[in-house]
Order: C-alpha cells, then sequence, then structure tokens
C-alpha cells in the first residue's frame, strides 16, 4: 500500500487540479463521443476502453506528480536553485 504524506498529496492535487480542463476535454473525445455514437452498445470492449481511458491518465499525473514533488524537495537540491535571493542596494 502506498502512503503518501500531507506535502506530497498536496503536490498531487496541484496535478490534478492544474490538469482538470485537459482531462474533461479528453474524456469528452475519447468516451463522450463513442458513447453518443453508440459505443455503449459494444459490450465489454467499450468498458475495458473506457477503464484504460479513465484509469491511465489519473495514474500518469499522479506519478508525475509525486516525482516532481520528490525532486524539488531532495535534500542534495541547493537552497539557491528553489528561492531567488536579492540583495538590497543603498545608493547615496
Amino acid at each position: 500500500m502506498l502512503v503518501v504524506n500531507g506535502a506530497r498529496s498536496a503536490a498531487i492535487g496541484r496535478g490534478f487540479r492544474r490538469a482538470a480542463l485537459p482531462l474533461a476535454c479528453y474524456y469528452a473525445i475519447t468516451l463522450g463521443l463513442p458513447l453518443l455514437n453508440g459505443a455503449g452498445s459494444a459490450g465489454t470492449a467499450f468498458m475495458h476502453h473506457a477503464v484504460a481511458v479513465f484509469v491511465v491518465p489519473m495514474v500518469l499525473i499522479a506519478l508525475v506528480s509525486a516525482t516532481r514533488h520528490l525532486y524539488r524537495s531532495a535534500p542534495w537540491r541547493s537552497p539557491a536553485r528553489s528561492t531567488v535571493q536579492v540583495d538590497s542596494v543603498t545608493v547615496e
């Protein structure tokens, strides 16, 4: 079983929110249009297709989001890469 901490689950949630509109369009085209054209009566073939179309993007988004979070929070990354530091200059 996969245990996800709070920061990683927040990163995965951000990934799903970021992908919501593209996923909705993808689902409308790959599932909605075939259903409107009568593919629902095709039986188990369309159901297998629908499950794959629904599950694979979800798994990929979760994996990419978790990997991105792990990479960004890796201890070997220098803090200078993740933050921008600006020195103040006094002009007389």
